[in-house]
């Protein structure tokens, strides 16, 4: 019998206009890609305890890292029932930033997380400032 995962909608108080998103193409899976940023780059990824679900039922895996001033969330963009945004299908993650970053910050992570070995592709998505058919 496969064991009972835990699923929510995101009910996040922050304002949208206050976060910061970069897309990550990577052919690895979830956790492969969470190893490798906690490896190289000194996070701490960790499977949410919830996973993120879309207003139409589809469910996307969710791994966070928290530090003293920020919360990450890698929300992957691919499940079995398709994407979390179709628009952007040839993303397969999200990196979801608590706060906005500042110019200097976003180039600094953005340099950071192209060097990871299992990272095809990083940019930012300044067009999207809220994931669709949720709260988060």
């Amino acid at each position: 019998m496969a064991s009972k995962r835990n699923v929510v909608k995101w009910k996040d108080s922050t304002p949208a206009a206050s976060v910061t998103i970069f897309g990550i193409s990577s052919h690895e899976n979830d956790y492969r890609l969470s190893w490798c940023l906690n490896n190289e780059l000194g996070l701490s990824f960790a499977q949410a305890e919830d996973w993120f679900e879309t207003n139409d039922g589809k469910e996307f895996s969710c791994f966070e890292h928290q530090d003293d001033d920020q919360l990450l969330r890698l929300i992957s963009n691919r499940c079995e029932n398709g994407f979390l945004l179709k628009k952007y299908k040839n993303l397969d993650f999200l990196l979801r930033f608590q706060s906005e970053l500042c110019d200097v910050e976003k180039t600094e992570w953005l340099q950071k997380l192209r060097k990871a070995t299992l990272v095809s592709a990083v940019f930012e998505m300044p067009d999207l400032r809220c994931l669709p058919n949720s709260s988060m």
